[in-house]
C-alpha cells in the first residue's frame, strides 16, 4: 500500500482492496469516534486498543510507512534528473490515464438521465482540475518552490481520502495540487544534516494532516459511497482527466514538443502507453483475485 500510495494512477486502496482488509481498514477508520475518546478518559486502554483494532493497525501502519519510505526515495531521485524525470511523468501520464478508464468502467448507468448526470459531474471534476492548477502558477504549472505549511496540511487531508478509495491515486492529487515533487523528497531529505530538521517537521505536519483527514472525512466518503457513488467516482474521474494536462507539461518540460527529436518523442510515447498497458494488467489481475475471494 505504501509503494502504491506514492506513485499517481496507482491506488492503495486498490491494494488493500485486492489483499482482502479493505473492508477491515475502513471499519478501523471509523473507529477513531468519541467511544475511543471515553474509553482513554477512563485508562481502559486494552479495550481501547481492541475497539481501534490496534493489532491490525500495528502490522499495518510499519509497512505502509517502509513502502512509502523507499518508493519516495526512488521517485525522488528519478525526478532529480531532466531526462528521467520527463520520462517518469510519461509513466505517470499512462498510469492516470487508464486509471480514468477503469473508474469510468466501474460507474453502472441504466438510463439517459444517469448518463447525462455522470457526464456533468465529470466536466465538473475536469474543470475543477484546471482551476487547480491555475492556481499553482500564472503560467499553469506547479511551482517548485516549498509550500506554506498550512497549504502542505490541507493536501494532506485531501489526498489521504483519495489514497483509501479504490482506483483513485492520493498522489496524483497531490501532484495536482503542486506539491507532489516537494513531498516524496522529504523522506530522502531527513538523511541530509542541513534539511534534516525542517523535512522531520514538514513530514511530521504531512502525517497529521494526512491523519486528520481520515478521521473527519472517512465516514463521509463511506456515505457518499453508500449514497452518491456514481456522481462522486464521476467527479473523481474529472478530476484524474483535468490532471492530464499537468502530466503533459512535465514530461515534455525539457523541450517544448515542437523542439524534442522524434526519437525522443516515439520514447515518450512508448513510456505512457507501457505504463498504462501495466496499470491495465494490474488491475485486470487485481479483480480476478478479489473475485475469486469472494
Amino acid at each position: 500500500m505504501g509503494v502504491a500510495d506514492v506513485v499517481p494512477g496507482v491506488s492503495g486502496g486498490t491494494i488493500a482492496l485486492v489483499m482482502g482488509i479493505y473492508d477491515q481498514l475502513i471499519t478501523t477508520i471509523t473507529r477513531f469516534d468519541t467511544r475511543l475518546l471515553t474509553t482513554i478518559r477512563r485508562g481502559q486502554f486494552t479495550q481501547a486498543g481492541r475497539h481501534i483494532n490496534l493489532n491490525f493497525l500495528l502490522s499495518l501502519i510499519p509497512g505502509i510507512l517502509a513502502g512509502i519510505l523507499c518508493m519516495s526515495a526512488l521517485a525522488s531521485t528519478l525526478l532529480d534528473a531532466p531526462v528521467s524525470r520527463q520520462f517518469t511523468f510519461a509513466a505517470f501520464f499512462g498510469m492516470i490515464a487508464i486509471s480514468a478508464y477503469l473508474v469510468i468502467e466501474t460507474i453502472k448507468t441504466n438510463s439517459s438521465a444517469s448518463k447525462l448526470q455522470v457526464a456533468v459531474f465529470i466536466v465538473i471534476g475536469f474543470v475543477t482540475a484546471l482551476l487547480l492548477n491555475q492556481l499553482q502558477d500564472p503560467n499553469g504549472t506547479p511551482t517548485d518552490s516549498e509550500p506554506d505549511k498550512l497549504y502542505l496540511f490541507i493536501c494532506a487531508s485531501i489526498a489521504i481520502c483519495a489514497m483509501i478509495l479504490p482506483g483513485i491515486s492520493g498522489s496524483m492529487i497531490l501532484m495536482l495540487l503542486g506539491v507532489y515533487d516537494h513531498v516524496v523528497r522529504l523522506p530522502k531529505a531527513i538523511f541530509n544534516e542541513q534539511t534534516q530538521t525542517e523535512a522531520i517537521l514538514r513530514l511530521a505536519i504531512f502525517a497529521f494532516g494526512a491523519g486528520i483527514g481520515l478521521i473527519l472525512f472517512s465516514r463521509v466518503l463511506k456515505w457518499f459511497l453508500t449514497h452518491f457513488r456514481n456522481p462522486l467516482l464521476a467527479l473523481l474521474t474529472g478530476v484524474m482527466i483535468g490532471a492530464l494536462p499537468v502530466l503533459t507539461d512535465q514530461a515534455f518540460s525539457l523541450k517544448p514538443l515542437n523542439e524534442t527529436s522524434n526519437t525522443t518523442t516515439v520514447a515518450l510515447i512508448g513510456t505512457a502507453l507501457v505504463a498504462a498497458l501495466a496499470m491495465f494488467f494490474f488491475t485486470r489481475q487485481a479483480a480476478a483475485l478479489t473475485n475469486k475471494k469472494k
